[in-house]
């Protein structure tokens, strides 16, 4: 009985010494190594504005017309506003006005409509440069106009008055300049 429990601690001895190895076989004599945590996915973050057809209105401009001398009435040439880095510039390219007189620029808001039935009775609140010719020909003259914005003047309807409101010309100021 002795040499069998001797053969049978033999083996146990043998067959755990096995087992021991074989699994030493791979990892015994090497450091543990910590795998690194896997880098975290980057996201790209995507953002959407909402935009509109109004929101981008830098240059505006109104086709200038007077009453014809033969009734029904006639064009006077243009009045462009560009908004610059040093204010809003006012090119003013007309005809057909009376030498020695001033005119006064007025600007009425208007709700979007195919009327002057949209427009507001009272000039908006603003002073802009007055316009004189010395002699007959072409007034070509370019201001510059602080606190004013192109999109403030979309839709407008343009006076010029002379002598005491009498509306010498008008337009609509759009943006199709």
């Amino acid at each position: 009985m002795k040499t069998m429990s001797g053969k049978f601690l033999t083996l146990s001895s043998i067959i755990g010494l096995t087992v021991l190895l074989a699994g030493c076989s791979t990892m015994c004599g090497q450091k543990k190594h910590h795998r690194a945590p896997a880098p975290k996915q980057q996201v790209e973050a995507v953002m959407f504005y909402q935009t509109y057809e109004e929101a981008d209105v830098n240059r505006v401009g109104a086709q200038m017309y007077t009453h014809s001398s033969r009734g029904g009435e006639s064009q006077m040439g243009t009045i462009k506003f560009a908004e610059t880095d040093a204010g809003l510039k006012m090119e003013v390219d007309l005809k057909d006005l009376r030498p020695g007189k001033v005119y006064t620029m007025r600007v009425h808001q208007c709700k979007p409509c195919n009327s002057g039935m949209c427009c507001s009775n009272s000039a908006m609140p603003m002073t802009l440069p007055t316009l004189k010719i010395a002699n007959a020909g072409r007034l070509q003259e370019s201001f510059m106009i602080r606190g004013l914005t192109a999109q403030q003047l979309n839709n407008a309807k343009l006076y010029l008055e002379r002598d005491g409101g009498y509306k010498a010309a008008w337009g609509t100021i759009g943006q199709a300049w």
